[in-house]
């Protein structure tokens, strides 16, 4: 989407987008609207032309000065009542009608839009990304010329320049993320991903990181990946990626780590045959971080981050991991293996301690974990958990109402303790036959973070859509990228 800016409103053939609330007449520029709308603007509500439902697109065309232009309105309902998410939803639904009907050329108005400017500049540069976003799929139709010929020029509201292009670093982080997720696992192995991110960030101001390969892994003592990975001929690999602005010199970053299972069959304890498609989204929590990434070193936060991937492919063969396998993890502790597809906890174990000796303030880890928690709670929130206590998570909760990414924190208590603790032989074993599995599992987790902050995320849930949404196109979301850059651009982190 190319955007442009001007002052004043001048001629122009572009489709003309207005806001438009029940009370139209709240709208910062009704008497500039109403002379273009041919003093019409009260008749055309009355008969119902264009509409002031919240959340609803309606158009018509009609004479504007020589010109014959269509008009678009976005039913703001109540004016006083939007909200960030409501925003975002409403340009969503604008920026997909507009890639729908063709509509190359637009002009908005956003002082028909009661709301703060820099609100709905960042609101306006994130959707025009991610709602119309499309894979670079491997179909001879593809066509994907919209975003690069799409053309909106914003009239008036100086200074909403900045806020439009804020949003569209986020935007493409997000859009990176789910990109990563939709390439196919027989082209996303771990190489390729570690690859790809070396390649993106190679040149990246403030930016350093570093790859373990395979044997570094093992010869390093990074067991539990080494176990996961270790049946496919696509080795695992570890991923660093350090973000370091020079405000932030001194302070103590905060991790950001991500499951990055780039296909998962299972292992032995083998997936059925519905349950194994759509696997390759078994990723996401590592291409979401890196996602996250991308965006803040964009935005060039002020900010100190250590971003981890642990990519493996959990798959099957003769050298393969076993139910009543042992195995030692990076921090020492040894996991009795009980289950083969509970193998995204294994490889965040290594990953969360390797993140620890970073000594960050906080770490968060980001992972496509259970199945048990969208039992709990539906397709729509993303389960949290963490080792401190609720207040520690009110910073999250509120920024989630802000960006539309709805979290909900689970516990953690001495009965997952004892059932993570109940192994015979080792320290800890990876799975019992008992409910509250997204519980146990974080508490799994939870063991390998060596005392710092902790925070995990379980996005099973969250992190593919199965139908088109107003964020998107079915497939995966990029979920809480939106949220955790928000969080670290707040500059309220942790310490």
């Amino acid at each position: 989407m190319k955007f442009d800016y001007r002052e004043s409103y001048g001629a122009t053939s572009a489709a003309l987008i207005i806001g438009l609330p029940e009370n139209f007449r709240q709208m910062d520029d009704f008497e500039e609207v109403d002379t273009l709308l041919n003093g019409l603007t009260e008749k055309i509500v009355e008969q119902k032309v264009l509409s002031t439902e919240a959340g609803k697109i309606t158009a018509t065309g009609m004479m504007i000065g020589t010109e014959y232009r269509k008009v678009i309105a976005l039913g703001l309902g109540k004016a006083d009542s939007l909200d960030q998410p409501a925003v975002q939803e409403l340009f969503g639904k604008l920026f997909q009608y507009l890639k729908d009907t063709d509509t190359r050329r637009g002009q908005l108005l956003p002082g028909t839009i009661p709301y703060d400017k820099t609100l709905l500049g960042e609101a306006l540069g994130l959707m025009s990304v991610i709602s119309v976003y499309e894979f670079e799929s491997y179909r001879a139709d593809r066509d994907g010329s919209f975003s690069d010929e799409a053309e909106l020029l914003i009239t008036g509201s100086p200074g909403v320049k900045e806020a439009v292009e804020r949003g569209e670093a986020l935007g493409r982080g997000i859009a990176m993320a789910r990109s990563f997720s939709e390439t196919p696992p027989n082209i996303m192995t771990p190489a390729h991903m570690a690859d790809k991110v070396a390649e993106i960030f190679r040149d990246r101001k403030y930016v350093s990181g570093r790859v373990k390969d395979d044997g570094a892994l093992a010869e390093e003592g990074y067991g539990l990946i080494t176990a996961v990975g270790k049946a496919s001929k696509a080795g695992p690999r570890l991923v660093t990626i350090e973000y370091k602005h020079p405000s932030a010199e001194s302070k103590k970053p905060v991790a950001l780590v991500g499951k990055g299972v780039t296909y998962d069959t299972g292992g032995y304890s083998i997936k059925s045959k519905t349950g194994m498609p759509e696997m390759k989204y078994d990723m996401s929590g590592a291409a979401n971080v890196v996602g996250m990434m991308h965006a803040l070193s964009t935005l060039e936060l002020p900010v100190h981050v250590v971003g981890v991937l642990a990519l493996a492919e959990n798959m099957i063969d003769g050298n393969g991991m076993r139910p009543d396998d042992v195995y030692t993890s990076y921090s020492g502790t040894t996991v009795e293996v009980k289950n083969t597809d509970a193998e995204g906890r294994l490889v965040l174990a290594d990953a969360v301690f390797h993140a620890s000796q970073y000594s960050p303030s906080l770490i968060m880890d980001f992972a496509t974990l259970t199945g048990a928690v969208v039992a709990a709670l539906g397709t729509e929130r993303t389960g949290i958990f963490t080792n401190k206590n609720t207040g520690f998570l009110e910073p999250f909760f509120e920024i989630a109402k802000t960006t539309g990414e709805e979290i909900w924190q689970l516990p953690i208590t001495e009965i997952e303790e004892k059932n993570v603790k109940s192994s015979d032989i080792a320290d800890v074993t990876n799975h019992v036959e008992l409910p509250g599995r997204a519980t146990f599992a974080a508490c799994f987790i939870k063991q390998f973070a060596n005392g710092t902050p902790w925070i995990h995320f379980d996005i099973a849930g969250t992190g593919t859509v199965s139908k088109r949404t107003p964020y998107g196109p079915k497939g995966a979301t990029g979920v809480m990228i939106h949220s955790i850059v928000k969080y670290l651009e707040t500059g309220d982190v942790h310490e």
